[in-house]
């Protein structure tokens, strides 16, 4: 029988331990403290705490920091009895499974739901089916050298997007506008893309408004929005060539 171990401590293994539960898998959860690694007799017993951990368990997913999975296995080598999977999206780790999943984790656990619809990136030559049995979640394979570029696009897409929207955020504040005031338009605004992809694009650059576009320019001098924007139009128009 499937019984999951989680080693780590972090917001991905509160999450996916979420997931299991929901899925009535059985799990159990390890993660190092070094403030309470020492035992009632002043030893350090946090490897036979792990031990313990894994002992009924099949698979055992690293859930720690991706560069500390090397060190993890280095000192705890009785691991590799179990089914080892990591969850690093970047990086592949000799036989080590990698299955990456493609979501973004907020402090606030998901329903259900959203955790059955969370794609898995399994690296070529392993089965999603032996590495994460019982997840009913959509699964696609990737060959581990495109995993840094497959990342790096993640990274973008998500974490840059925030830092975008973020910005826009706080000067929005600074023209008197509160921040929920941009909700709608970007809830619809991620909506269209999912619908439309490629043809949801609207506003000046879509139309090719290059009055509209120079007004914009103008009035992002001196602010550092106004490179991004620059730097957004050049790959719009390399995209389009």
């Amino acid at each position: 029988m499937t019984h999951y171990a989680l080693l780590g401590g972090g917001r991905l293994a509160r999450h996916i331990r979420h997931y299991l539960c929901q899925l009535s898998l059985p799990v159990s959860g390890w993660a190092r403290d070094p403030q309470s690694a020492l035992n009632t007799h002043g030893i350090d017993d946090t490897r036979a705490r792990l031990r313990a951990t894994i002992e009924p368990t099949s698979h055992v997913l690293l859930l720690v920091p991706d560069a500390a999975v090397p060190d993890v296995i280095r000192r705890y080598q009785f691991l590799q009895d179990k089914k080892l999977v990591h969850c690093a999206g970047a990086l592949s780790f000799p036989g080590i499974a990698g299955a990456h999943p493609l979501m973004t984790f907020s402090n606030d656990l998901y329903e259900l739901d959203r955790y059955r619809q969370m794609p898995f990136i399994v690296e070529s030559g392993h089965r999603f089916g032996e590495l994460l049995p019982g997840l009913p979640n959509p699964h696609f394979e990737i060959k581990p050298e495109h995993k840094a570029r497959y990342h790096a696009l993640c990274v973008m897409s998500g974490n840059f997007s925030q830092i975008l929207w973020q910005g826009v955020v706080t000067r929005f504040g600074s023209i008197g506008l509160p921040a929920e005031t941009l909700d709608p338009y970007l809830r619809q605004v991620t909506e269209n893309f999912i619908a439309a992809r490629g043809s949801a694009l609207t506003g000046p650059l879509s139309r090719g408004d290059k009055a509209t576009i120079e007004h914009n320019l103008a009035a992002l001098a001196g602010d550092g929005l106004q490179n991004l924007y620059q730097a957004f139009l050049e790959f719009h128009a390399e995209a389009a060539a």
